[in-house]
């Protein structure tokens, strides 16, 4: 799904990036730690649609694919602003608010949440849940007896419990958690798919019962804290790699995979169970970013690159 960026972040850009224009902003301001993937797909898409990105960057330890994503994001034509940590970013983010409306002579920049993750953007994946019901109805799958998928800022899992729970479908929705954040809650994410719910009503759709699917959150297999690999990631890694060609990354969808091999061996759901992949399959981490454009990068962020 989506164009110049796949995986889960462009069924919430396609309903929030129209409105940033329609609010007049020029620019969007974003964050999330320093290898967001949603901080990339909001550059490339906001950069389709003529949006400038503003990127405020919190400290995620640095590896190969942290160091990688910094690269594509300044090269789809993001500014990055290493802001270090949530407590900061607080205090930065009205600073940097009156710096872009003064460059953008009086026009409010647009404040994205992280991950896109507002009753706006979760409506992409009520849409999803829907496509998939009329999947199995159609006969191109079993109905799922379970859906495994990352869980990080809440909204992916948010929108499949409330369009599951609007579709025929009794699938249970199980995240795998990818960071301690209260993001990733269980009730977080519930309460997040009835505001959804409840935004869908102001908007028209009367009669909307906010029926949610069940939803459950593991954490078992967060290790060390978001973007650390396990032991269990990697060898989720490599075996997909190995097996089907398909590459995952260490902060996400790994750790979800590591969940689903666990769940499915020891027969913790009987049925067949759906991994939602939530990654752009088309990246590659092999890639390899040249020494002038570790130089390329905000001053900031070249003491985590490689020497």
């Amino acid at each position: 799904y989506g164009t110049v960026y796949g995986g889960n972040k462009p069924r919430k850009l396609e309903l929030v990036l129209p409105q940033a224009i329609a609010s007049g902003a020029r620019t969007v301001i974003t964050t999330g730690p320093m290898g967001t993937h949603h901080g990339l797909a909001t550059a490339l898409y906001g950069r389709q649609l003529g949006l400038d990105i503003a990127l405020l960057l919190t400290y995620q330890r640095p590896n190969e694919h942290v160091i990688l994503q910094l690269c594509r994001m300044r090269r789809a034509g993001a500014q990055l602003h290493y802001v270090a940590s949530g407590p900061r970013l607080v205090m930065a983010t009205p600073w940097y608010s009156a710096k872009y409306m003064l460059r953008d002579r009086g026009r409010h920049p647009y404040l994205l949440p992280p991950g896109g993750s507002t009753p706006l953007g979760a409506i992409g994946y009520v849409n999803a849940a829907l496509e998939l019901a009329e999947q199995v109805h159609a006969g191109d799958l079993p109905e799922p007896a379970a859906i495994v998928l990352a869980v990080g800022s809440g909204g992916t899992v948010a929108g499949l419990a409330l369009g599951l729970g609007l579709s025929s479908l009794n699938s249970r929705v199980i995240g795998v958690a990818v960071t301690r954040a209260p993001t990733t809650w269980a009730l977080t994410v519930k309460r997040l798919a009835l505001q959804t719910a409840a935004f869908m009503r102001r908007k028209g759709a009367t009669g909307l019962e906010p029926k949610l699917a069940d939803v459950v959150v593991l954490d078992r297999f967060l290790g060390g804290g978001y973007g650390r690999p396990t032991r269990r990631s990697e060898e989720a890694r490599q075996l997909l790699a190995a097996e089907d060609g398909l590459h995952l990354d260490p902060t996400y969808t790994a750790k979800a995979m590591a969940g689903l091999i666990e769940i499915c061996r020891t027969g913790e759901i009987r049925g067949p169970v759906l991994y939602w992949h939530t990654y752009d399959a088309r990246l590659s981490d092999d890639e390899r970013p040249s020494s002038a454009e570790f130089t390329a990068l905000p001053a900031p962020f070249r003491r985590f690159c490689p020497a």
